[in-house]
């Protein structure tokens, strides 16, 4: 069997299953979940096996022109053209021995688009990764494809797997009680999911400074009764073996599985459409026929903006692209330096929501809430210094003395900036208050994108703190807003935790 390049996370038993003997029919759709199901849902942890992101079984082969081959490429299509839809679909092409069979399945929380980049990748790299053999799987991050021939039999039998990481959870005899009716809510959830999907993900907050995300999910050939079955015995399998710990998944037969982390690896459900008014600003470049719903540009759009949910809390930034030539797409995604990671999750949702509604067809776009950004665009914008994306927002309450106040927010902002950019511990962010005369109070914040050099940074700050005075307009508070950086001020507290400077200042 060849074996391609690995990527942490699974367990001997996915591997061994794949080329031992036996059963049929069903079994085969039994081991294409197996191998989704350990791929995309286990845990990423040091301390498991690896399994490769691909598996070519070198015998039996086919050639390029002969008929299995001919079959193979339009069943491949129909699970790229159709997976998208439920994220789950199997496809046969031709009879008897050159039969081929193709599977393709995402993971529950992506975008039909995003599915669909996904597979379609998938479908490209498996052809020229075993462009001979019958039976070859392929494993990305967002979804598994797998093929093979009618004579391609498979294992009777599976075993629960169970797998954790080292990290014990404080106080377990509290934790486990409390996991078990989380899932037990995700579970009702997951079988009764509108998308039909039988998945579900959901976070909660165990300590302060403690939240978990859980995922449940069911292979989609399952009725929901019997998900039900399977993911109770799976939570009953957790709580034997791995409940203790800080981040496990569990798995039974293959065909259900559950998994639980401390750091987010899904996109959040958004139950309920996000307001207008949480979206401080956005600037969308005009419509363009390119960016449709269905075309490359806007499938590569929708995988990217999954990879910026999932991704940008874990640090608090994250920048990627995805697709290329004329559909390549490139994006960013910034958090406030002051937020939990559960915080940046929900909001970096959010304005990926913002953003497709408020700029529906742009190859451009940035949208700035109150916590997070998030910008993508059809040129590289990583590493660029944007002072060109801009915006202001004023607050409601006038200022008793603009003048003064203005100066000294001024030598506030001034302070951060060097503050931000001196220390790469700061991570170009920064917090303060102002302490003048008569108990009043200025607080302050500044932030710029992880990409862009220090000094790149503080021309960015003295750009947007240029604007002030006009930005402002008398008010006593508000938030200037550029494509690189920002900045944002008031009278009363409006960032988490203590400030970077407390600066004491007489009135001017």
């Amino acid at each position: 069997m060849l074996l391609g390049s690995s990527s942490s996370v699974s367990h001997f038993y996915a591997e061994e299953s794949c080329h031992r003997s036996h059963g049929g029919g069903a079994m085969c759709r039994t081991c294409c979940s197996l191998i989704f199901l350990t791929v995309l849902l286990s845990l990423q942890l040091a301390e498991m096996s690896e399994i490769p992101n691909w598996y070519c079984i070198p015998t039996p082969t086919y050639s390029a022109n002969s008929t299995f081959s001919h079959n193979l490429q339009p069943a491949l299509a129909s699970v790229v053209a159709n997976a998208s839809i439920t994220s789950f679909y199997d496809a046969t092409v031709g009879n008897s021995s050159e039969k081929a069979i193709a599977m393709g399945q995402c993971r529950g929380d992506l975008d039909g688009e995003a599915c669909q980049v996904c597979l379609s990748d998938a479908a490209t790299q498996i052809t020229q990764r075993c462009p001979v053999n019958r039976v070859a799987m392929l494993f990305l991050q967002g979804c598994i494809l797998h093929h093979h021939d009618a004579n391609f039999t498979l294992p009777q039998i599976f075993v629960n797997i169970t797998q954790s990481r080292n990290e014990l959870i404080p106080d377990p005899q509290r934790f486990r009680p409390i996991l078990t009716s989380f899932f037990d809510k995700q579970i009702a959830s997951a079988i009764i999911n509108p998308s039909g999907r039988l998945f579900w993900g959901d976070k909660f907050r165990y300590t302060r400074n403690l939240t978990i995300y859980g995922t449940v999910q069911c292979v989609q050939y399952l009725s929901p009764n019997r998900c039900k079955i399977c993911l109770d015995i799976v939570v009953d399998l957790m709580l034997k073996r791995v409940a203790n710990t800080q981040a496990a998944v569990a798995y039974h037969n293959f065909e259900c599985v559950l998994r639980y982390d401390t750091v987010p690896f899904f996109i959040p459900q958004l139950p309920h459409k996000i307001s207008p008014s949480s979206a401080v600003a956005t600037n969308c470049s005009p419509p363009a026929l390119s960016n449709k719903v269905g075309s490359p540009f806007h499938r590569n759009l929708m995988a990217l903006l999954s990879y910026l949910i999932v991704h940008a809390p874990t640090s608090g930034f994250y920048n990627d692209s995805v697709g290329l030539g004329s559909s390549q797409v490139y994006g960013q995604a910034l958090c406030r330096g002051d937020i939990p990671d559960d915080v940046c999750w929900e909001c970096t949702a959010q304005a990926s929501t913002k953003i497709q509604e408020l700029c529906p067809s742009s190859r451009r776009a940035i949208v700035w809430l109150d916590r997070c950004q998030l910008r993508y665009s059809d040129e590289n914008v990583a590493g660029v210094l944007d002072v060109y994306n801009k915006a202001c927002q004023p607050a409601a309450e006038n200022a008793s003395d603009p003048t003064s106040f203005d100066h000294n927010l001024g030598i506030l902002i001034s302070n951060l900036t060097s503050l931000a950019t001196q220390s790469s511990v700061n991570r170009l962010f920064a917090t303060g208050v102002s302490v003048l005369a008569e108990s009043k109070r200025i607080y302050a914040l500044v932030q710029c994108m992880r990409d862009i050099s220090a000094d790149q940074c503080a021309l960015c700050l003295q750009n947007a703190s240029s604007d002030i005075v006009g930005c402002s307009n008398g008010k006593q508070g508000g938030r200037i807003l550029r494509g690189s950086c920002s900045l944002a001020f008031g009278v009363h507290p409006f960032f988490l935790g203590d400030p970077t400077l407390l600066l004491y200042q007489h009135k001017h």
